[in-house]
């Protein structure tokens, strides 16, 4: 029985295809993460950790980088955790227009001029908040 049990092993057994094995091969060559070091004095590491504000110095050196290889700003951890904030507001205030778009739907006695009037609210709240969040990014930029 044994016997049997390791010739029906050996038949089961499938080697990876050549197409397989190739793939592999230029996917590793291709994707493989590629290390690199980065040297610094012992003031521009502290440097790096006052601004990390606790995040990983590797992840945030790599961050730092590849935002500004797209031109992003970076953005303090602060400004996101308000960002946040405004735009969980900026979904209620959405979802309070939808239901009453809704209402008005039904009952139909909110006027074209009332709903243009609420759309131009929520557009002048848009602005506000874009200029608040660039105002803000300017302050953390002149702190740093």
């Amino acid at each position: 029985m044994a016997i049997y049990f390791t010739k029906k092993l050996a038949l089961n057994q499938n080697p990876m295809s050549e197409k397989r094995q190739s793939y592999l091969r230029n996917y590793r060559k291709d994707y493989q993460a590629k290390r690199v070091n980065l040297t610094l004095s012992k003031a521009e590491y502290r440097a790096f950790v006052r601004a990390s504000d606790g995040e990983k110095i590797t992840s945030f050196v790599k961050r730092l980088a590849l935002d500004s290889l797209s031109d992003k700003k970076p953005v303090p951890a602060e400004v996101m955790e308000e960002l946040r904030t405004l735009k969980f507001a900026i979904r209620n205030i959405a979802n309070n227009v939808n239901q009453i778009a809704h209402h008005s739907n039904t009952v139909h006695q909110v006027s074209q001029a009332d709903e243009n009037n609420l759309f131009q609210y929520l557009k002048q709240l848009e602005e506000a908040i874009h200029s608040y969040t660039e105002g803000r990014l300017m302050d953390t930029k002149d702190d740093h």
